[in-house]
């Protein structure tokens, strides 16, 4: 059997806008936070990530999210992913450097191993079949989403944590029986747990701590990566956040 450093999970249609998307998961990390694990990339199949940013176009990957540049407080974009990563996934897939499906016979290089859902772009648009599939095995996941509000991410309630940045949407969510994971400015506290990894002299990875898998707590971490400065203690009301109806029609 040839190696692969990674497969294309599903082209799709987002359910935000209805364009051209790809999951695809990766097999190594070396990301000091979190450990050796799998990776998923949800990425535009059309559009490199850092051109799909400064054009509004990560809208379908990312939906509300208040992290995208022009939502954030500050209106830069404040989101703690550099962009090296998904570029260079980008880069691979358009190349063919990955492996067009995952087959029953592949599924030995995720046994014992721990996915995160979500390394870039938010899992919550990808069928729950695919992650269903998938998922199973392997030995531990975590996954966040913005997406949380809208109909089609219901289902991932106690799969993902939902990705909260402010106690209004940590008291809906929790209402809404989402367990949270809750980004708050840097100095400032969240809600449940602190993120272990982030503990001072911690040597706490997520492939060991596996709090983030949607079902056992709320757990909160300070603004991280390049752009926590930026991060506000109030971010701006994206549109349609006052409900849980769709941004779009699914």
């Amino acid at each position: 059997m040839s190696k692969t450093n990674g497969y294309i999970l599903d082209e799709f249609d987002s359910p935000i806008d209805g364009k051209p998307c790809v999951a695809i998961l990766t097999l190594k990390s070396d990301n000091r936070k979190t450990g050796d694990v799998c990776q998923v990339w949800i990425l535009r199949r059309d559009v490199k990530p850092t051109d799909a940013i400064n054009a509004g176009e990560d809208v379908s990957i990312c939906g509300n999210c208040p992290h995208r540049k022009g939502n954030s407080y500050s209106g830069k974009r404040t989101c703690y992913v550099r962009m090296t990563g998904p570029n260079q996934v980008w880069k691979s897939y358009k190349a063919g450097n990955y492996a067009d499906d995952f087959k029953w016979s592949d599924r030995h290089v995720l046994k014992g191993r721990h996915i995160r859902w979500g390394s870039y772009g938010d899992p919550a648009i990808i069928n729950p079949q695919i992650f269903h599939q998938i998922n199973q095995l392997a030995a531990e996941h975590t996954g966040f989403t913005h997406q949380w509000r809208q109909k089609f991410a219901q289902v991932y309630r106690g799969d993902f944590m939902a990705s909260v940045d402010s106690f209004a949407d940590y008291l809906d969510a929790s209402a809404h029986g989402w367990k949270c994971y809750y980004v708050a400015p840097k100095g400032q506290q969240g809600h449940g747990k602190q993120c272990p990894a982030t503990v001072e002299n911690s040597a706490a990875q997520c492939i060991t701590c596996r709090l983030c898998n949607g079902m056992k707590q709320d757990v909160w971490v300070q603004a991280h990566g390049v752009a926590a400065g930026h991060v506000g203690a109030i971010v701006k009301e994206p549109q349609g956040k006052q409900s849980h109806e769709p941004l779009t029609a699914n």
